[in-house]
């Protein structure tokens, strides 16, 4: 099921020839009951009473299509409920009460809304309003496991879509790790919701989308994209939701793959680890949701002469690959050096491979983001050059345990070598480092 966002490292560079636009394109690889065929050529003669539930702006695509087609003659929906989290409190000293996404179209529309518990961690225990009639439960990127009595309650069971070609990528983040992997395709999953684990129901539908055609994909776009097709394909599964159960498959144990949660440690750059195809591609998965963040060591004189250092986390936005950069001028650079291109008015990093990736704005955490050209002219930096470092004991903020730091360390540096499919040896001897100590 999918929920919102650790990461695998892309198998290869982003080629320079991968630039030249193409158009991308989408294929069907096989939906059990003919997902390209007509709404209206339907092969069940079901009409649905539907309970959804959903929270985020994925599960609004889905919410919209059934609502569409349920407003359609002959649709195969007769009624539609929604579940979702209570509202939440958020914005300054957390007096704003703001409900989800999927809530807000709801009421839009008129659609009745069920609450979950509040701050509950699971459903166990929580039952549906049984004056209701549900016999399909449609679940998109809820957030929660779904207990088996509340599956078993429906008719027709309940179905889950999922952005991946499961069994590829079960589990929270699975755009996020395709964008990381640098996978050459994706696509939507339609499945049986498993009454006993995540992401493990029979498969009624798939569709494929060709990553070929689209040029370095972010997060957001590849979300929307999977989204507009998620919703299509599943009005298609309903139109035929005899045949697909009728041919629904199992998934193949052999080939599962995972794509666990985000967390927030993973965005700590250090440059001397990470080539910058690297840096790039995990800025464009998970760069939405945490920002990629690197320590920069601010020295200042004091009137009274005394030098003072601040280590200040700073986070690298809007980033991309330049074709070509001033840090190619430079004679003994090493990682995490920077300079401020006025042509492109960004600011080029080097990374572990020589290479730079560049960026346009940053933020130092708890204030406003800032141009390149303000960072550099506002902390005074001298020819506009200088020097990030990394999240280690030697270069820690106030508050924070070294032992803390370097623990962090050590797993992301398993984490690399992991996604990146090395032995522990071949990655030590690439990066000519200790995978439990620094260098």
């Amino acid at each position: 099921m999918f929920l919102t966002a650790a990461w695998y490292t892309c198998s290869r560079p982003l080629a320079r020839s991968s630039l030249i636009p193409r158009s991308s394109r989408i294929l069907v690889t096989r939906c059990y009951a003919s997902s390209t065929s007509s709404s209206n050529d339907s092969s069940s003669n079901n009409k649905f009473r539907i309970a959804f539930f959903g929270t985020d702006d994925f599960a609004v695509k889905h919410l919209k299509s059934l609502i569409v087609e349920k407003g359609k003659p002959n649709s195969c929906i007769e009624s539609i409920e929604l579940i979702c989290p209570p509202d939440r409190r958020t914005g300054r000293k957390l007096k704003d009460i703001t409900p989800s996404p999927t809530k807000g179209l709801a009421e839009l529309y008129g659609i009745p809304v069920h609450h979950t518990p509040p701050n509950a961690k699971s459903l166990e225990g929580w039952e549906l309003p049984t004056d209701r009639g549900y016999d399909l439960g449609v679940v998109v990127s809820f957030g929660y496991f779904v207990p088996a009595p509340i599956i078993h309650g429906f008719k027709h069971g309940a179905l889950n879509v999922h952005p991946s070609l499961l069994p590829k990528y079960r589990g929270a983040a699975p755009i996020q790790h395709t964008i990381l992997a640098g996978d050459d395709e994706t696509g939507v999953t339609i499945q049986e919701l498993d009454d006993k684990a995540f992401d493990a129901g029979r498969i009624l539908a798939q569709k494929k989308m060709n990553l070929n055609g689209i040029i370095a994909p972010r997060y957001g776009e590849l979300k929307e994209k999977l989204g507009d097709m998620g919703s299509r394909l599943l009005v298609d599964t309903l139109h035929n939701f005899d045949k697909c159960k009728a041919n629904a498959t199992r998934q193949d144990l052999a080939q599962v793959t995972t794509a666990p949660k985000i967390k927030k440690e993973w965005s700590e750059i250090d440059f001397e680890d990470m080539e910058s195809w690297q840096v790039e591609q995990l800025h464009r998965a998970i760069g939405e949701q945490y920002p990629l963040r690197t320590v920069f060591t601010f020295t200042r004189i004091k009137p009274s002469k005394k030098i003072k250092q601040r280590h200040i986390t700073m986070q690298l936005l809007n980033m991309y690959l330049p074709k070509d950069s001033p840090i190619y001028d430079m004679e003994a650079v090493t990682p995490g050096t920077f300079v401020y291109c006025p042509k492109e008015k960004a600011l080029h990093i080097c990374c572990a491979d020589g290479n730079p990736v560049a960026i346009t704005h940053i933020k130092a955490e708890g204030s406003t983001s800032i141009a390149a050209r303000d960072f550099v002219n506002g902390y005074e930096i001298r020819n506009h050059t200088g020097q990030f470092g990394y999240f280690d004991e030697d270069e820690i903020q106030p508050g924070m345990s070294g032992v803390r730091v370097q623990k962090r360390r050590s797993e992301f540096n398993k984490t690399i070598r992991k996604r990146m499919g090395m032995r522990k040896e071949e990655f030590e001897k690439l990066y000519n480092t200790k995978l439990s100590t620094r260098r």
